[in-house]
């Protein structure tokens, strides 16, 4: 019973978002051409007539397209179904309401024109065409942060289960790349990333500095500038203003000064 009720629940909510965003598309092309010819109602009902059209190209894209061939990334196949669906769409729905009722009802003045007219059938398909940007904009974006949010999870996971084992996990691009905190030379912020200098090469991966700071163990590792965190392992030599380390010169930020002495024991 708390299963269907749940279930209900959802497709309420998902009524209502399409309903809004259908209802908010009417109002906002009514505003857009109303202004032109001040017909608000006439325009209102043309937008609600070409509903049919903007739907079958939305729904089928969203629900058909994109989940068949786009996310598979068959890339090809995908545009020449959503070609077709336009054409479709735009051609054999929008063209014969446009012809069949919406021209000898809200359009009395205006030019009859062939059926198959190309400029016509040119316009159509790029007015039903907008119909589609933000419903598939937002679907990309949905998706998009499912797959961060999953990635965002599992490398807290495994930087939780493995930090005690000696290596972390951190995601470079679309894995999470295994690194040992013995082969950690520096760290270094680069804004919303993070530059991991090790004995083989060098790491870029999605993490702030100080979450990073936050998961690496203090005995190994020290803070030495809001850019920087240093393994101690490979300190070279020191002084008040900075660390060498592996021929690398690193600077001491004037805040982390103090906590650089106390853990370091200089002057």
């Amino acid at each position: 019973m708390k299963n269907f009720i749940f279930k209900k629940n959802l497709l309420l909510k998902k009524g209502i978002k399409h309903f809004s965003y259908w209802l908010a598309f009417i109002l906002f092309f009514t505003f857009i051409w109303g202004s032109y010819d001040f017909n608000y109602s006439r325009n209102f009902m043309i937008q609600v007539f070409s509903l049919p059209s903007r739907a079958v190209l939305v729904y089928v894209t969203i629900y058909i397209l994109y989940p068949k061939f786009l996310i598979k990334k068959k890339y090809a196949r995908f545009i020449l179904f959503y070609i077709i669906t336009l054409i479709f769409s735009s051609v054999v729905i929008q063209r014969t309401i446009f012809i069949y009722i919406i021209q000898p009802t809200y359009l009395l003045d205006f030019t009859n024109s062939r059926f198959f007219e190309i400029t016509e059938i040119m316009n159509t398909i790029l007015d039903v065409n907008i119909a589609l940007m933000v419903p598939l904009g937002y679907q990309l974006y949905a998706d998009w942060n499912k797959v961060f949010e999953k990635v965002v999870e599992l490398e807290k996971k495994y930087s939780a289960t493995f930090i005690h084992n000696n290596f972390i996990y951190l995601k470079v691009e679309k894995t999470l790349e295994k690194i040992f905190l013995k082969d950690i030379i520096f760290i270094e912020s680069l804004k919303n990333y993070i530059k991991v200098k090790t004995i083989n090469g060098e790491v870029i991966a999605y993490k702030s500095i100080s979450t990073i700071e936050n998961e690496l163990p203090s005995n190994k590792f020290l803070r030495v500038h809001r850019s920087f965190i240093i393994s101690i392992d490979f300190i070279k030599s020191f002084s008040p203003n900075r660390i060498l380390l592996q021929g690398i010169t690193i600077p001491i930020g004037r805040k982390y000064k103090q906590k650089v002495k106390e853990n370091l024991g200089y002057f």
